[in-house]
């Protein structure tokens, strides 16, 4: 991609060329990663920021980090793609009445954010970042994450399994089952995965969005039974990073090939809707987490820029900011 202005089309270009890159699951745990640090933007945007600024903590847009006293020190921006929302009237009403009013995604713009290293400025306030491996932590997400599953209707049985099961989502009587001889990490991953499910995967999302028809024939209940523990998996492993809980040793190998399955001459729009999909899930869960625990807040002094490694080269994407 030439210098100069950066057009959405180049930056889908650039997603796409990036996604269809992945070959293998520590790939994909790349970008879980990267998703686990930046909640509030979808899986392509995830991507994108990945890509160009692989060692980025906290991106924001030049307004955003002057209201917070900081300037950006730098035009080399960070590329994302940015929504273009029209605002429509709903087809059953002749009249805009209030609260009648919906905002519908139309296109897509350029936008540019910088990472807090990309500022100079006093001191600003961070989240406090967990302790890795805090059991305390577990029990708040374990807490927090029951609840969610009780606003779903389902209940949270810990019981026996034996060598069985770890974990089990029974659709028909809304429960979710947790064997009783995992530890605190294993169960509250176990318990983030299986909420996965019942969000992702319940029988009517399944009949609604899962089945894949191409050429006529519908190959869903073949190819949807292994991306399904991919997806829960995926989400349980942004949540717990996030948190900064063990991730365990998720594999995610098979997500490059059912890709391919699925569609063989563009692997990478299968990989990004399953990228959308565990994104959309996993920011609702650290929304509630989050308030749930309730993190305390303490003062950072002046944050130093972090070397780049010596094998990265930032990609060529760096038009006039605006």
């Amino acid at each position: 991609m030439g210098k100069g202005q950066v057009g959405a089309e180049d930056l889908h270009r650039v997603l796409d060329a990036e996604v269809s890159k992945l070959a293998s699951g520590s790939d994909w745990a790349r970008w879980l990663d990267a998703a686990a640090v930046f909640p509030a933007y979808g899986f392509g945007n995830v991507v994108l920021i990945n890509l160009q600024m692989p060692q980025a903590s906290w991106v924001a847009h030049w307004r955003t980090w002057n209201k917070l006293g900081r300037r950006v020190n730098t035009t080399q921006a960070i590329r994302i793609l940015k929504p273009v929302h029209a605002r429509t009237t709903p087809a059953t009403s002749l009249q805009p009445a209030r609260g009648l009013v919906d905002h519908q995604v139309i296109g897509f713009g350029v936008s540019a954010v910088f990472d807090v290293t990309q500022t100079v400025g006093p001191p600003i306030w961070l989240p406090r970042a967990p302790v890795a491996a805090d059991r305390s932590v577990a029990k708040g997400v374990w807490a927090a994450v029951v609840r969610e599953a009780a606003a779903d209707g389902f209940t949270v049985d810990v019981r026996p399994a034996g060598d069985m099961y770890e974990g089990l989502t029974d659709h028909v009587a809304k429960r979710i089952v947790i064997a009783d001889h995992l530890d605190d990490f294993r169960a509250v991953a176990r318990l983030v995965h299986e909420l996965a499910h019942v969000r992702l995967h319940s029988p009517a999302a399944l009949r609604a969005g899962l089945g894949l028809v191409r050429d006529g024939e519908d190959r869903g209940a073949e190819m949807w039974g292994g991306i399904r523990e991919v997806e829960a998996e995926s989400v349980a492993y942004v949540v717990l990073a996030h948190h900064g809980l063990p991730t365990g040793a998720a594999s995610f190998e098979y997500l490059a090939e059912w890709a391919r399955q699925v569609d063989s001459e563009d692997p990478a729009s299968a990989i990004k809707a399953t990228g959308a999909r565990v994104v959309n899930v996993a920011r609702r869960l650290i929304d509630s987490t989050d308030r749930y625990l309730k993190n305390d807040r303490t003062t950072l002094g002046p944050v130093p820029a972090r070397p780049l490694d010596s094998a990265f080269l930032m990609p060529d994407l760096d038009g006039p900011a605006r």
